[in-house]
């Protein structure tokens, strides 16, 4: 019995003695337990025939109609987001397919430390002040029902779209609300994120208002689809999947000057760019204005037609994220000293007065991969606190921060990621509550690290066609992760390198054939490993170009004993 060298379980999907001359693509998705047929779809998304009619989504009509009578008579529109990476991509696509029509509109985004999350009634009058008749939200508002009533009350007439898990009781006096989550929704997709709801209204106003627009022409609006649905992490399957393909091919060839300087600053080649440059390179940068700032920097790069503003907003991100980076370690540090004494918990909740509340989920997110545990790190000022939580194992947290609502002030969000405001006086119930709601719900079992191998191999060789093959099952994201493989192989040759010493280069033989190998930030691992023995490797395929020439480069996971 083989026994992982770092003590994670390995989920073994399949195992065969070699692959099929069917593909590792439709081997994987056969594993994952996709029919034949839907393997087909799965590897050939359609723009044309994969998105559902969006005239499906609730009060959809509605909202286009009171669009177009805004648009006609001139009215002026404000649209309201949210400031993370899906509400300001939400935004920019929204103006910019509203300008493109004639309407006379403009973008109003909270200040995270000010206002908070979501519609505020200050900043509603403030918008009606301002002479606007109509407020489009973005991302956010299935949850502010006394806000929609306040907007009734003073005349401003509201649409919301959002994508967030609706509370038992919504918004009535709005306009419209849509949302594909809610129980009266025939919409056959319900987890799209908020910039995919947004790019839903505007195909249903193109498609009752086709002269609105030349056919077609809102696929230009993809590559901010592409990079709101792959940042926000909604599982990159069905129409989502559908999205982010066609987005990044859109992104490619991008005619945003923004996203040109801002894959510049962030060291990627923007006609090569794919989701992990979206994930881990433009969303970073674009989220940091918001969360050490206000994210108008990021929102204005977005919709900047001016290359030398672009550079220095560009410029300006990458500055912030370093230091929100430097920012997120020292909090981390932290927090993970507070995690440790509370080993006995199966939720932690972690506060502190000096925790920056722009990088508490970051952090949350470290927590729970570290000690594999749902974690709720909160920014606590004394009098109110405020916090974000990311989920483990599978474990819902918002049903979980819901079974606490009766001392909550706030809270929205949905199975793998939320956020929470309460009374800091409350902080010590809700730690007992939450913790108490989990005894009752969480698998312990579950709760272990694991690693979901796709297929394990007795024999295999994996050449470029491999790495060719699977690059059909990209764009890789939440549900649809990169294929996880595991085969035997000889260790020949190991060493660290690395500006800090901290990766691993392998060299590992099979009969007849040697591959590279690399595990990042790995060093510390696999102490005891010997060279000359024979250690079972979980892996990813990639391709590693060097000097202009392509090889196969397994990426290792971990590794156990035969």
């Amino acid at each position: 019995m083989s026994k992982s060298l770092s003590n994670t379980k390995w989920n073994i999907q399949a195992h065969q003695d070699s692959p099929s001359d069917s593909g590792l693509s439709s081997e994987v998705l056969r594993n994952r337990g996709l029919k034949e047929a839907e393997i087909e779809k799965f590897l050939t998304p359609d723009y044309q025939s994969d998105l559902a009619d969006p005239m499906l989504l609730p009060d959809m009509n509605k909202a286009i109609k009171r669009i177009k009578s805004a648009v006609d008579k001139n009215q002026k529109i404000v649209i309201y987001g949210d400031y993370d990476i899906d509400g300001i991509t939400a935004c920019a696509l929204l103006m910019d397919f509203l300008q493109s029509i004639g309407a006379n509109v403009s973008i109003y985004i909270p200040d995270r430390f000010e206002e908070g999350y979501g519609l505020n009634s200050s900043a509603l009058q403030e918008i009606k002040d301002s002479g606007n008749d109509l407020v489009v939200t973005v991302d956010c508002g299935v949850t502010s029902i006394d806000e929609s009533a306040y907007a009734h009350k003073i005349g401003l007439d509201l649409i919301i779209t959002d994508h967030h898990d609706p509370p038992d009781k919504i918004p009535k006096e709005c306009i419209a609300l849509i949302n594909p989550k809610l129980k009266n929704s025939r919409y056959p997709f319900d987890q799209l994120a908020g910039v995919g709801v947004a790019f839903s209204l505007v195909r249903a106003y193109m498609a009752k208002y086709p002269k609105s627009l030349d056919t077609g022409q809102e696929k230009w609006l993809l590559d901010l689809v592409a990079l709101g649905t792959v940042c926000d992490v909604v599982p990159l399957v069905g129409e989502n999947r559908v999205l982010s393909s066609y987005g990044l091919r859109v992104l490619r060839k991008t005619k945003r000057v923004g996203l040109v300087e801002l894959a510049r600053s962030s060291g990627v080649e923007i006609s090569k760019t794919d989701e992990s440059d979206l994930g881990f390179r433009f969303g970073p940068r674009l989220n940091a204005a918001g969360r050490l700032e206000h994210a108008k920097a990021a929102l204005n790069l977005l919709i900047s037609k001016d290359a030398k503003e672009s550079v220095k907003l560009a410029d300006k991100l990458n500055e912030l994220n370093q230091d929100r980076q430097a920012l997120t370690q020292e909090i981390y540090a932290q927090a993970d000293k507070q995690a440790k004494k509370q080993s006995q918990n199966l939720i932690l909740v972690l506060s502190d007065s000096s925790w920056n509340s722009g990088v508490v989920g970051i952090v949350a997110s470290r927590i729970t991969e570290k000690h594999h545990k749902p974690a709720i790190v909160i920014h606590d000022d004394g009098k109110i606190a405020k916090g974000s939580a990311r989920s483990w194992g599978g474990f819902s947290i918002i049903d979980a921060i819901r079974s606490c609502d009766d001392i909550l002030q706030k809270y929205g969000g949905h199975d793998f990621a939320a956020g929470v405001t309460l009374l800091s006086e409350n902080i010590e119930l809700f730690t007992h509550k939450i913790n108490q709601y989990a005894l009752k719900n969480i698998d312990i079992e579950s709760m272990l690290p694991t690693i979901d191998i796709d297929l394990s191999f007795d024999k295999i060789s994996p050449g470029l066609s491999y790495v060719k093959d699977l690059e059909q099952l990209r764009p890789y994201g939440n549900s649809n992760s990169q294929p996880v493989f595991a085969s035997e192989f000889e260790l020949v040759e190991l060493r660290h390198i690395g500006q800090h010493q901290n990766h691993l280069k392998f060299r590992l033989k099979v009969p007849a054939s040697i591959y590279d190998g690399i595990a990042f930030s790995s060093a510390h691992k696999w102490p005891d490993l010997k060279i000359g023995q024979s250690y079972k490797f979980a892996y990813y395929i990639n391709e590693n170009v060097w000097q202009n020439i392509a090889k196969p480069q397994l990426e290792i996971i971990d590794i156990s004993t035969i």
